[in-house]
């Protein structure tokens, strides 16, 4: 059983590529009054066009919590109310610790932690205002299995479950379900052309095959961002009695 989401208001974060603009794309197509917030006007405008519906987009630096504030103030002004915030977006650098910048650093930690917390501080008196709702946080498999050359994107993301926890217990008794997804990889997210140099990437290659991490979790076929999106949206429209604090979707095999 299912709850429809028709009507509904649903705010993605990092909705302009991958699996979030895959989300957005599945909401709006139940019913659903979308949302995207994402950096880069360019493919902001191109995402909103291709979600179609009622999807509208806001530039929004989740990073930057003046720009979080402005965006959902303007969310504010035009429902009153907020149902579903996911919190899709991500950055990621590689580099040793003694190699990061701090724009490196302010990036990763940025986007990845305090973008969730900017977010969430905004989005609960909207939820509250709807009677309660759904906050959906992305992670990654690299709080399970640590990838080299990767500790600011794994900082971020340990402390996005940390936080997500958290709140899951601090606002259950708003009604707002806390939701932690941890994915896997994913072949249409362009996230290592968004993130990564190929300079970068092909300094780190060896010492990935060294440590043996492409071969544990690269081994199987990647997935689809709507095949994992299929799955993110069936955990938003779950019964409102049913808690699902972890899931974990992953490449089979």
């Amino acid at each position: 059983m299912t709850r429809s989401v028709e009507g509904k208001v649903a705010v993605i974060s990092g909705g302009s590529t991958g699996v979030g603009k895959a989300v957005a794309q599945q909401l709006a197509e139940a019913g659903a009054h979308v949302v995207l917030l994402a950096r880069r006007s360019d493919r902001l405008e191109s995402a909103v066009a291709e979600v179609g519906g009622s999807a509208i987009g806001i530039r929004t630096d989740i990073a930057d919590s003046g720009s979080v504030r402005a965006a959902f103030a303007e969310i504010g002004e035009r429902f009153g109310r907020i149902d579903i915030l996911v919190n899709s977006a991500g950055a990621a650098r590689i580099r040793a610790i003694d190699e990061a910048t701090d724009e490196d650093i302010e990036a990763c930690v940025g986007t990845n932690l305090l973008g969730p917390i900017h977010t969430t501080r905004s989005a609960v008196p909207l939820l509250r205002a709807a009677g309660g709702g759904d906050i959906l946080n992305i992670s990654s498999e690299i709080t399970l299995d640590h990838m080299p050359l990767m500790g600011l994107y794994a900082a971020g993301k340990h402390g996005l479950n940390g936080f997500t926890n958290a709140m899951r217990k601090d606002l259950r008794t708003d009604g707002i379900r806390v939701t932690l997804a941890i994915i896997g990889s994913v072949s249409d997210s362009a996230f290592f052309e968004n993130n990564f140099t190929l300079e970068d990437r092909e300094r780190a290659r060896p010492v990935w095959d060294a440590d043996g991490y492409l071969a544990r979790v690269g081994a199987a076929k990647p997935l689809l961002s709507a095949t994992v999106a299929e799955i993110l949206v069936e955990v938003l429209t779950r019964p409102a009695e049913i808690a699902q604090d972890v899931i974990h979707v992953r490449p089979a095999g």
